[in-house]
């Protein structure tokens, strides 16, 4: 009988058989087929029709940090992560424009006043061009290149052909390293020159003040900006 051979499994195999001879015993009765034993052992039990959904894995917190590069705004994107808005308004590039030309008005202060808007014209030029061109910097780019552009020509009005020009020495402007050279104005129109100079530079300034769209964060880096760019006015003051 099915039950007698069990039990002489068992005495023969000992409890170390035990699972083993209770799986024969079961197949030997009827009870199951293989397929039932090992795939029921294998697959996942099923969850129920009415058991609650697994939570979702909550979001991450947004984070506080925030920095003059970056802001986080309060919108949401389609995924719930929040949005973040990278925007251009940075202390460091405001304070390198104004270190340029704090290191342009220490390099144009030592040559001749006819050099001078030249040397201004060439220094404003290159910060212009360091400048990306769009993002909150962009009227700073716009605004510091037309005027490089107009006191290039008011260069070219008062232009003294017959002057030599003055080849900048090594080291004399430390954030500009590059070899350059500078042209003369008239000493008959230096004083006139450097009147039309000055009123470049002073619009520049003021535009400066009148780009900043009525934004605080702006118009604090703006007015910074529009004060470096103001301090080049003593170059252009006639000896």
């Amino acid at each position: 009988m099915p039950g007698a051979r069990f039990m002489r499994l068992i005495g023969a195999g000992g409890m170390r058989n035990y699972v083993s001879v209770t799986v024969a015993f079961a197949m030997a009765v009827g009870l199951v087929v293989p397929e039932q034993v090992f795939g029921q052992a294998a697959a996942p039990a099923p969850a129920a029709n009415n058991a609650p959904a697994a939570p979702a894995a909550p979001s991450p917190a947004p984070s506080t940090t925030t920095s003059d590069s970056v802001s986080q705004s309060a919108d949401v994107s389609s995924g719930g992560a929040p949005v973040i808005i990278r925007t251009d308004l940075n202390w460091l590039i405001t304070n390198r424009i104004s270190k340029d030309f704090g290191a342009t008005v220490d390099e144009c202060s030592r040559y001749e006043e006819v050099y001078r808007i030249d040397c201004l014209r060439q220094n404003m030029r290159r910060i212009a061009d360091s400048l990306p061109d769009d993002g909150d910097y962009r009227q700073v780019k716009r605004i510091l290149g037309t005027a490089a552009d107009r006191l290039g020509g008011i260069l070219e009005r008062y232009a003294d052909p017959k002057a030599p020009q003055l080849r900048a020495p090594a080291g004399a402007n430390p954030r500009f390293k590059q070899n350059r050279s500078y042209r003369a104005v008239r000493k008959d129109k230096v004083k006139q020159a450097l009147a039309e100079a000055t009123a470049v530079v002073q619009e520049a300034a003021t535009q400066l003040l009148r780009s900043s769209e009525n934004s605080a964060a702006r118009l604090a880096h703006y007015q910074s900006i529009s004060v470096a760019v103001g301090s080049t006015k003593v170059l252009l003051r006639s000896l």
